[in-house]
């Protein structure tokens, strides 16, 4: 028996979505018109920050939504790009002004003066040094900031390389791009620059990737790409990426997402390289982060904070009829495929299925497996090639212990943080 999707057992419907991350937006209006919300970054309090650059503001958006506005004093500033500090404060770059900003979490704004006249400060991130680093696009120079406000200028060797965005690196170094001579930076924490590394596209946004690499988007091409430590480059294309890759971050489901300005979406790509897109409700979306609830968190040009909730990323294919009880003390053989939303067979030797609990689903009374005892003593599906036509995984469940009642065999799978559910009867 296989039975994909959604199966209904004695009342319970159990829903088990599709391979292809399943997205649910959320929209939050912004209460300034035409503000054009810009940057944004989790902050230490919970809550995310943005910037408003047309309003001159600091916004904040707590999870539940709830928006609050903080006005920059220097008027037309520009804010652009906004990160949480080693102090925990949220620092911010004034394109305009010259400046950089600190607001405590209480909305308490403090600016400091860039040495270099007109040097457009652009991207910022927090150091592994405990300090604040910063990108000057006119200047052709990565700053840094203590958190008492003591700027340091390094020039960049390659003139005219405009660099945008800035991140800390997996390897204690400062990454950063060069939107001009289409390079990828890096900078010590001592201002020492290592290594300028040959992209293609005009690299603009730039994050650490859950894999130990650097992932960065390219503004005039049609790729995101990736970088070692050691500064190997790889391009991923996609001939349906527009021209207008802004954002990029690390997502909560092991992934890469990151926004398309100009074709009104957000893409996921993972560490493999493969590429998924999906559509923004109302208009272009501009910088991508990760909230501390493990949503992702976008600005929209059009003055709206957008959270997308993820889904799992597979679908359950049963491969035994999960409407037929046994005895309690029998054993139950949990055999199951994981499939993509057409049914297709994604199952692997390489990917590890881990039980981790047992619930009673009509009274949400839990325990360990192991209280139910089981045939499977490390908890692991065992994955089968014979089972169905290309492969599944099993678990020998015993029901020793169990009541009367309906049950799910809990359990994740590698690089997804959702918990999937196997329902079974014991009579």
């Amino acid at each position: 028996m296989r039975t994909i999707l959604l199966l209904t057992i004695s009342g319970l419907l159990a829903t088990v979505a599709v391979c292809r991350a399943q997205v649910m937006f959320t929209e939050y209006l912004v209460p300034t018109a035409n503000s054009d919300t810009y940057g944004i970054t989790r902050g230490p309090d919970g809550n995310l920050w943005f910037t408003e650059l047309n309003a001159n503001n600091i916004g904040k958006i707590t999870t539940a939504g709830v928006i609050t506005e903080f006005p920059i004093p220097t008027g037309g500033s520009d804010p652009v790009e906004i990160t949480r500090g080693p102090d925990g404060n949220l620092w911010f770059t004034e394109l305009v002004a010259n400046n950089i900003g600190r607001i405590t979490p209480t909305g308490v704004i403090t600016e400091f003066t860039i040495p270099t006249g007109g040097s457009r400060p652009y991207g910022i991130t927090r150091g592994p040094d405990g300090n604040v680093w910063f990108t000057e696009f006119n200047a052709n120079q990565i700053g840094r900031i203590t958190p008492t406000g003591v700027i340091t200028e390094f020039p960049i060797p390659t003139g005219g390389s405009a660099p945008l965005e800035i991140t800390a690196g997996p390897d204690g170094n400062l990454w950063f791009t060069e939107s001009a001579t289409n390079k990828i930076g890096r900078i010590t924490p001592a201002g020492l620059i290592t290594g300028e590394f040959p992209s293609s596209n005009n690299p603009n946004a730039i994050t650490t990737g859950p894999d130990g690499n650097l992932w960065f988007a390219e503004g005039n091409g049609n790729s995101i790409g990736r970088v070692t430590p050691a500064g190997m480059v790889t391009e991923f294309s996609a001939s349906h990426l527009p021209l207008g890759v802004n954002g990029i971050t690390a997502g909560p489901d092991g992934s890469l997402w990151f926004a398309e300005y100009g074709q009104q979406k957000i893409g996921r790509i993972t560490t493999a390289g493969v590429i998924t897109e999906f559509t923004s409700p109302t208009s272009d979306p501009v910088e991508i982060t990760t909230g501390l609830d493990g949503n992702l968190w976008f600005t929209e040009q059009l003055g709206r904070i957008v959270k997308v909730s993820i889904g799992p990323r597979y679908s359950l294919c049963l491969l035994y009829d999960a409407t037929k009880a046994v005895h309690s003390g029998a054993t139950v053989p949990i055999k199951l495929q994981l499939c993509d939303g057409g049914g297709n067979d994604l199952s692997s030797s390489n990917i590890i299925v881990s039980a981790t609990s047992v619930t009673q689903t009509n009274t949400s009374i839990s325990g360990l497996v192991q209280e139910s005892g089981n045939a499977n003593p490390d908890n692991n599906f065992r994955f089968d090639s014979t089972l169905g036509s290309t492969g599944g995984y099993i678990f020998n469940l015993k029901t020793t212990g169990l009541t009367t009642g309906t049950y799910s065999l809990n359990f994740t799978v590698t690089g997804d943080s959702f918990v999937y559910a196997a329902p079974f009867q014991v009579k």
